[in-house]
């Protein structure tokens, strides 16, 4: 019996002997694997924080991305912590196609690297452009403006042949405001040749309407330096107002006379408080917007006086006049559409006005498509 006590005791201490080792051994392991998971995150979160911060500096620097390739990676510490960083950029040779960017971020902690990849589009047009809703929007308070139209000008909300574009309205107001245009009757002639006044409708009370975006939109430009500054005397021939593939933004704050020459611009054309735009024919006759001028895309008049549209001038895209909260009372801007000149809508107009502002104005306009995270346990390899 006490042989038999003792030889049940021996084998209950080995089997206890055999549990506590195998629980000793789950007990590392699971200490192990919280290690483990304690650096992935640490890791992960510094390779994060690093494509953070790179794309601030791209936000600052266009050419950032570039110099920062596979082959000349960014290195930098992340709370201590090692961190590689390189960029794949594919830029879009079509303007209206969004550039591809692809961050790698790789992040080392302990003896664990993780990788982090995220994936970027650059849109590629800026949104703060309104709209375009009609081919002359007013959006000023009924007080503070007046309207006046003759001659052989038209106001065309149609799209023009050939250029996709659906119709608009030819004019767009405030709700209230479409007395003001009493009197205006659809034009005649058809195709490039029409004169007056065409769109569906005519007039347009729009409740959405506000120039509070615009003033928005105005403050940025006018805040960048990569906008032209137009006064003085000024040769048609010698004036450089932007091209198809690069249009610009324009400001006209004092008075401009351009003199001879064919003008065409392209992009946005912005006439501010007490600016006037003179063209002045071979007679030495003074016009406001006249001659030979053609302006593709958005031209905004804002608590500028006088809008006189005289001679021959076309505005293709969309005429913006409005006034800011602070305009004062007892001034009103005088809307002037006689002699020649043309106001058409113009969808491929409006192209023109965001690729000049996406280009005029330095704003963050990538957005995250989509993050994969990987995980590289190593023992005495080179930090990649």
């Amino acid at each position: 019996m006490g042989r038999a006590m003792l030889i049940f005791c021996a084998a209950a201490l080995i089997a206890i002997g055999f549990i506590n080792i195998t629980t000793s051994k789950k007990g590392l392991s699971l200490v192990e694997q919280t290690v483990n998971y304690a650096d992935f995150i640490m890791a992960k979160n510094a390779a994060h924080t690093a494509i953070q911060i790179s794309m601030q500096k791209i936000n600052k620097d266009d050419t950032w991305a570039d110099s920062h390739s596979e082959g000349s990676p960014w290195r930098t510490t992340v709370n201590d912590r090692d961190v590689e960083l390189y960029t794949v950029h594919n830029p879009s040779p079509d303007f209206w196609e969004p550039d591809e960017l692809r961050m790698i971020s790789n992040a080392k902690h302990n003896d664990i690297s993780v990788q982090v990849i995220s994936q970027y589009l650059k849109e590629p047009f800026s949104s703060l452009v309104p709209d375009f809703e009609a081919a002359l929007t007013v959006a000023a308070d009924p007080d503070k403006f007046d309207f006046s139209m003759g001659g052989s000008s038209s106001i065309v909300g149609d799209g023009p042949p050939g250029h996709g574009c659906e119709d608009k309205p030819a004019i767009s107001t405030l709700p209230g405001n479409s007395y003001k245009f009493d009197g205006i009757e659809e034009g005649s002639g058809s195709g490039n040749n029409k004169k007056g006044v065409y769109g569906d409708p005519l007039v347009y009370e729009d409740p959405d309407l506000s120039y509070q975006p615009t003033d928005e939109l105005i403050a940025r430009l006018a805040n960048s330096p990569n906008v032209n500054y137009l006064n003085g005397n000024l040769s048609g021939n010698n004036v450089d107002m932007g091209s198809p593939e690069n249009p610009g933004v324009f400001f006209v704050e004092d008075d401009l006379k351009i003199t001879g020459g064919k003008i065409q611009g392209y992009g946005i054309l912005v006439v501010r408080t007490y600016g006037e735009m003179e063209y002045f024919d071979e007679d030495g006759t003074q016009l406001d917007l006249a001659g030979n001028f053609e302006f593709n895309g958005l031209v905004i008049f804002e608590n500028a006086y006088n809008f006189k549209g005289r001679g021959t001038p076309a505005i293709n895209g969309s005429v913006l006049v409005g006034h800011t909260d602070d305009y004062p009372d007892g001034h009103s801007l005088g809307i002037d559409i006689s002699g020649n000149i043309t106001l058409q809508y113009d969808c491929i107009g409006e192209n023109y006005a965001k690729m000049a502002a996406a280009t005029a104005v330095e704003q963050y306009k990538y957005t995250r498509i989509v993050t994969s995270e990987g995980v590289n346990y190593f023992h005495d390899q080179p930090f990649n």
